[in-house]
């Protein structure tokens, strides 16, 4: 297979690198929508392979910090990728993906992560599964809050003008103890309330209520009006810092006048909207995979997090693909903080690299992993070991694509 020149694109090349992403996703955008991912652009990271004059192959990468117990790690958001549709199976998405999480690791990036659209592609880079979403959908004369989830606070709606400087504040607090949660930024927070008519594909405009009590602003939604007479409302972000504000929401969700369906896409694995439903077998549910994550640093990424239990941990690790995860690494962990070095001697587990991103934001027990052929453990003790220490209180959650 040939090697293709993969770099970054010119400023003046900048246009038709835009276009070949667009191309990619099978998107054919107005001049407006053209300069918005212009803007976005110009921000990251990005990278062409070029056929001679022809790009045939884009990646970019942003930079954001993810939740983990007990701290943050500074990531690598990988994204636009693409292939063009004349120049498959060359080699070429391989050849971008090495040189980009390269270049990640030498900025530093312990861990990247990114979304993918078609799930068997990444695990041969060493990406796992590290959060999974749910999808609702329920009909609007079936959702009905049990009683006695009575809320102090009221809601309404606010502008998306008005949700710019207060958004923000109950994102943060919500998201603090949530692993996998992504930081927002500025441009981020712009991109999320922007909402052009270009983006709508015939949707209501976004709406946003706001929920407030005593103790201040708990918690808001972001939807829309969508489907057949715009009859249905789609549910794009529903962050709340307190169950109670939780409940509020979603009961003024259930009461929009003329709705008839209601959706959602981005739900936690550990959602108590079902148990708060009067009759939860109404509430149509599908889990989906929604972030993939691949460290570049085991022993930083070990060291970084906090854990649910004491304990001690001797982890063998495989990256067939960079290498650079390769090795046995002793883990001593416990709730204030962990210690990483590599190691020498037997192993209790032995996973590759793709399965450690799973159980490290406590998207799945490691005794899971064990079962499905994936991790191979020296003891059972070693298992519930392992189950204990990557435990999370909270599953972990994101609401942000990219």
């Amino acid at each position: 297979m040939p090697d293709y020149e993969i770099r970054k694109p010119d400023t003046e090349e900048l246009r038709t690198f835009a276009r070949a992403v667009e191309r990619g996703f099978t998107e054919h955008p107005s001049p407006e929508a053209l300069d918005d991912f212009e803007g976005f652009l110009k921000r990251i990271d990005n990278l062409g392979a070029f056929d001679g004059p022809d790009i045939v192959g884009t990646i970019g990468a942003i930079d954001f910090q993810t939740n983990v117990p007990g701290g943050k790690l500074q990531t690598g958001g990988i994204t636009i990728v693409t292939v063009a549709a004349t120049h498959r199976r060359r080699g070429i998405l391989t050849q971008m993906m090495r040189q980009i999480l390269e270049q990640r690791r030498e900025r530093g990036d312990a861990i990247t992560s990114l979304a993918t659209s078609e799930t068997p592609i990444y695990g041969r880079f060493g990406y796992g599964i590290s959060v999974q979403r749910d999808r609702y959908k329920i009909a609007r004369s079936d959702a009905e809050l049990r009683p006695g989830l009575d809320s102090s606070g009221s809601v309404r709606i606010i502008t998306l003008d008005e949700a710019a400087g207060i958004l923000p504040a109950i994102f943060d607090a919500a998201g603090a103890d949530r692993p996998g949660w992504i930081s927002r930024g500025e441009h981020d927070w712009e991109h999320r309330l922007k909402d052009p008519e270009y983006d709508r594909r015939g949707d209501s405009a976004l709406s946003c209520a706001l929920y407030e009590d005593d103790a201040g602003l708990g918690g808001y939604m972001l939807y829309r009006r969508t489907g057949d007479g715009r009859k249905d409302i789609r549910v794009a972000e529903a962050i709340a810092a307190s169950d109670e504000a939780a409940a509020a929401l979603w009961r003024f969700c259930f009461g929009i006048d003329l709705g008839e369906e209601i959706s959602a896409g981005t739900r936690p694995v550990d959602d108590p909207l079902r148990w708060m439903l009067v009759d939860m077998r109404k509430l149509d549910m599908l889990r989906h995979d929604g972030i993939w994550s691949r460290i570049l640093d085991v022993q930083a990424v070990l060291a970084s997090r906090s854990y649910s239990s004491d304990g001690k941990l001797s982890l063998k690790i495989g990256d067939d693909f960079l290498g650079v995860s390769n090795g046995t690494f002793d883990l001593e962990g416990d709730a204030d903080g962990a210690s990483c070095r590599e190691s020498s001697g037997p192993a209790d587990l032995e996973m590759n690299v793709a399965d450690l991103a799973s159980i490290y934001f406590g998207c799945v027990r490691p005794s899971v992993l064990a079962r499905a052929g994936r991790i191979e453990a020296r003891s059972d003790s070693a298992l519930k070991t392992a189950d204990a220490m990557f435990a999370t209180r909270k599953a972990p959650w994101n609401v942000i694509d990219f």
